[in-house]
């Protein structure tokens, strides 16, 4: 089990370039079109095996028969994404995934499609972020190899993600569980942390110097 991706919500992709410019002092590479769910995103490699993710509703697509991911529907509805993109959660990679997701009425696995990028995604039906963002989406690349190696970076290098949680001594038991190794490759900046509520912590480094982000909760 690897740290995946990290992912942001936004309003728009114009949005997220201008937080990204802002923040970061970079311009985000374009992703594609999640034709399933009706949303787009921009993505870069930000470590080995490692991408960010800005992801939102694509004004194109046609409304998806489903609750779209990353609790899309419900932010854009209360607003909660007007005034900047907010860092949701995350995904980690687990192989034979089908394998390891038992039936659950509040889950799917779901066959998803991204230009020619296929994998099978496991995630609440509602699109909500589990433990406040620090229990992961699941994810299983097809052919078992991440895009993340193949995305263009732009001056982004993961230092530190925190995942706090009042009960993280289950999340992680639940994580090694499932093979989850602090020690690999891609695992090395995740900490996992006891804290009274549940948050994330994003530190990257960037063109503009180190940059921390809160987030989580949403």
């Amino acid at each position: 089990m690897k740290l995946d991706h990290i992912a942001f919500v936004a309003q728009s992709l114009e949005q997220a370039q201008a937080y990204a410019s802002q923040r970061f002092g970079v311009a985000l590479p374009a992703g594609g079109k999640h034709p399933l769910m009706g949303t787009h995103n921009l993505v870069t490699r930000i470590a080995p095996g490692v991408f960010l993710e800005f992801i939102a509703i694509d004004p194109d697509a046609a409304p998806p028969n489903r609750t779209r991911w990353f609790a899309l529907d419900r932010l854009m509805r209360e607003g909660t994404l007007e005034a900047a993109p907010q860092l949701f959660g995350w995904v980690a990679s687990v192989p034979n995934l089908a394998r390891h997701t038992g039936e659950s009425p509040q889950h799917e696995l779901l066959e998803v499609t991204r230009g020619d990028l296929r994998w099978h995604f496991f995630h609440r039906k509602d699109g909500e972020a589990e433990a406040g963002g620090c229990w992961p989406a699941l994810i299983d690349w097809a052919g078992g190899q991440s895009p993340a190696e193949r995305m263009q970076e732009v001056g982004l290098r993961l230092t530190r993600f925190q995942l706090a949680h009042p009960e993280m001594a289950n999340i992680r038991d639940k994580l090694q569980g499932l093979g989850w190794d602090a020690d690999g490759a891609e695992n090395r900046a995740v900490e996992l942390t006891d804290a009274a509520r549940p948050g994330l912590t994003l530190v990257l480094d960037t063109p503009n110097g180190r940059v921390q982000i809160e987030g989580g909760g949403l």
